[in-house]
């Protein structure tokens, strides 16, 4: 076995230490990618859930049921609560909307984002919510997203 034998063999271990070097990268890739999913949705959840429990109060419960049958009959302070309401389900809304891609892992992208126009239709269904939100596009405290063009377009 002469020097150039011995160099030929050297290159072919050499070649398959790098590409066991990269598949290993790649399965730590993979492995990092589905931990950060996890987490995503673990932040959106305990997001939801504030959100929920914030519903539940009974105080507030009464407003939303309120200004959900008509928004222009609140007391002032009360539109201030409302539109803050509004505001923070829209939020949520449209930011489940736009990294559905990145966030649906095993659900898929659409059906995660049907069911957040379904959810969001459900929402803007009562008269005081849609109120609510033509009064924040009339003070410009909120942009026209598409979505929400399309869902309550959908709905008049």
């Amino acid at each position: 076995m002469d020097l150039l034998e011995i160099g030929a063999i050297a290159q072919v271990l050499g070649a398959v230490a790098i590409l066991l070097s990269l598949i290993f990268v790649i399965i730590e890739l993979r492995k990092n990618l589905k931990q950060n999913n996890i987490g995503n949705s673990l932040v959106r959840a305990i997001e939801r859930e504030k959100f929920n429990y914030m519903q539940m109060e009974e105080s507030m419960a009464k407003l939303i049921a309120r200004a959900k049958s008509s928004y222009k009959n609140l007391e002032s302070h009360e539109k201030v609560q409302f539109d803050a309401f509004v505001l923070q389900k829209i939020s949520i809304q449209v930011r489940g909307y736009r990294f559905a891609e990145e966030s649906a892992f095993k659900f898929g992208t659409s059906r995660l984002r049907d069911r957040v126009k379904i959810n969001t239709s459900e929402f803007f269904a009562s008269t005081g919510v849609r109120e609510c939100y033509d009064s924040l596009l009339e003070r410009n405290l909120i942009d026209d997203q598409p979505l929400l063009c399309e869902i309550v377009d959908d709905l008049t």
